[in-house]
């Protein structure tokens, strides 16, 4: 994947509640599951692709 960066980011009882009981299912430990929501997302909303062809036009792509 290459570089990779650490957010440190807070949520609410409720939000830690539903990640812990995602582990084992998104993931293998709370901070994958949240790299794994965080994916999925992207993936969902398609901003992944649109930001892949933009760097492509722009002549970034690696």
């Amino acid at each position: 994947m290459g570089k990779s960066q650490r957010f440190p980011v807070g949520f609410p009882p409720i939000i830690r509640e539903i990640i812990k009981q995602q582990v084992g299912i998104l993931g293998n430990s709370e901070a994958e599951v949240v790299k794994n929501i965080v994916l999925i997302y992207i993936t969902e909303k398609g901003l992944l692709k649109k930001f892949k062809s933009q760097n492509k036009k722009e002549g970034r792509e690696k």
